[in-house]
């Protein structure tokens, strides 16, 4: 099976050409059964984080709270902000707060999962700006990650963009890099049983495999509207961490974005432009938003807000469009998974 995740840009409303960008990312490739796992390669001098390696006695670092109960977060940081649904069977604890961010990824009441790209949260040994080169002389980043019945194989793309480094025997670190800037832009923890749910790579297993259960038409509703405040939320963060102004939500930017997100996913097409020829200027001017100028990222086939803002950062038309200082509001739609950012100059 083979699930192709595209983004496109379009920038510069209103004028006659409109620059497209097509992109697809291969995040979750393909997935294929088979008998003989193959293992991983031999020795290196670089580190590959065991249990018991020294870093592992950081005390104040994120990443300790990974497969404890949610109340020693709580305990720490007090109670959520938010708390959004996933597709995946946890839930998405919102932490929000003007100098840092955070999301941690609960489940049974239990963190499975935790994504920041705020600089001051801890997540030694890295840190958030950190140079690619860096981490890459120190660290090995391996284009195989096996685990049970699973091998997960990276490609050129992902060792470059989305790597990952082994911390222990049940939990693993996803680095999400700038390859304009070539530093480390966020980061995604993951045990064991969220990388076999989300499959962020591509896929070879024996035997049988771990599905999400498919949610409900309502329940889509609630992990819509998750997504789409997260969307926001990182948005705003990353655009903090280049220097660049905060963007205001417009509630009609946000129903024209929804609008076309739900209308590619029901008619089965990846564009800016309708079956029917609208493009982003017909779609703000029927929903009746006032603007300067606009711009739209649109991205389908990714397997949550993370996932999708850092493949927009590293696909230079849609970088332009994320990082433009003239932009002041922001309205975002999801409908399952496809996304749309449409960008306003008031």
């Amino acid at each position: 099976m083979k699930t192709r995740i595209k983004i496109l840009l379009i920038i510069g409303i209103p004028v006659v050409v409109f620059l497209c960008f097509y992109l697809t990312k291969e995040e979750m490739v393909e997935i294929r059964a088979e008998k003989n796992v193959v293992s991983n390669k031999g020795p290196s001098n670089k580190e590959n984080l065991a249990k018991d390696h020294p870093i592992m006695a950081y005390q104040h670092v994120i990443w300790k709270y990974m497969n404890k109960d949610v109340q020693k977060v709580i305990d720490n940081y007090g109670e959520a902000d938010r708390i959004d649904p996933t597709p995946y069977g946890y839930e998405w604890w919102i932490y929000k707060e003007k100098d840092q961010y955070f999301q941690i990824g609960v489940k049974e009441n239990k963190i499975v999962s935790i994504y920041t790209p705020s600089e001051p949260i801890s997540i030694q040994p890295f840190k958030i700006g950190q140079a690619y080169q860096e981490i890459s002389d120190s660290y090995e980043l391996k284009n195989e990650i096996e685990f049970d019945n699973l091998r997960f194989k990276l490609s050129d793309k992902d060792l470059k963009l989305r790597p990952v480094v082994k911390l222990s025997d049940n939990n693993y670190v996803q680095l999400y890099f700038d390859q304009y800037e070539q530093i480390l832009a966020g980061v995604r923890y993951m045990n064991k049983e969220l990388m076999e749910i989300q499959k962020p790579y591509e896929l070879y297993y024996a035997g049988t495999i771990t599905e999400p259960e498919n949610p409900s038409k309502e329940e889509w509703k609630g992990i819509e509207q998750g997504m789409e405040k997260q969307i926001l939320d990182v948005t705003n963060l990353i655009r903090a961490q280049y220097n660049v102004s905060e963007l205001s939500w417009d509630d009609l930017a946000a129903k024209a974005a929804k609008d076309h997100s739900k209308d590619m996913f029901e008619q089965n097409y990846f564009s800016h432009y309708s079956l029917n020829g609208d493009g982003l200027k017909e779609r703000l001017t029927n929903a009746d938003a006032y603007y300067l100028s606009a711009g739209e990222n649109i991205a389908a086939n990714y397997v949550d807000v993370p996932a999708v803002i850092h493949g927009w950062l590293n696909s230079e038309g849609h970088r332009d469009a994320l990082l433009k200082e003239e932009y002041t509001h922001l309205g975002a739609g999801a409908y399952h998974l496809y996304y749309t950012q449409n960008f306003l100059q008031k």
